[in-house]
């Protein structure tokens, strides 16, 4: 293994958390201290709502998701992010229903932020009184 190059690595890998933006660091922070566990099931139940067929595709748990999945469990609790997942199956447009015909369902849409998140708890709520 070269030297030089790992020695690049991680100081490519300081430099990009040095750019990071002030959110993305926050959510870095708050999903550091959430356990894996946790992280696994929310990711599980997208999959369950979002990808029930996956068509033999391998859907990955990656850095992006994690961050964002990690600080929503943070904030939300693991319930309330399921909730959210369920709140945007529940939403005709994000699921592909609109004119473009394209689904806004990834896990970085829906826990984007906390405006996001609350969002898709409002209409998972407005699905519990139908």
């Amino acid at each position: 293994m070269n030297p030089d190059k790992t020695n690049q690595d991680s100081s490519n890998t300081t430099n990009q958390r040095a750019r990071e933006s002030k959110l993305k660091r926050e959510q870095r922070a708050k999903a550091l201290t959430v356990a894996e566990e946790d992280l696994n099931a929310v990711y599980e139940h997208w999959l369950e709502v979002m990808r029930p067929s996956r068509r033999g595709r391998k859907l990955v748990l990656d850095d992006r998701r994690r961050l964002k999945i990690g600080a929503a469990i943070h904030d939300y609790g693991v319930e309330d992010c399921c909730k959210a997942i369920d709140g945007c199956a529940r939403s005709d447009f994000h699921m592909g229903r609109n004119r473009m015909g394209k689904r806004y369902d990834d896990l970085e849409l829906i826990f984007r932020d906390q405006d996001h998140i609350e969002r898709f708890l409002g209409l998972a709520d407005q699905g519990d009184d139908w």
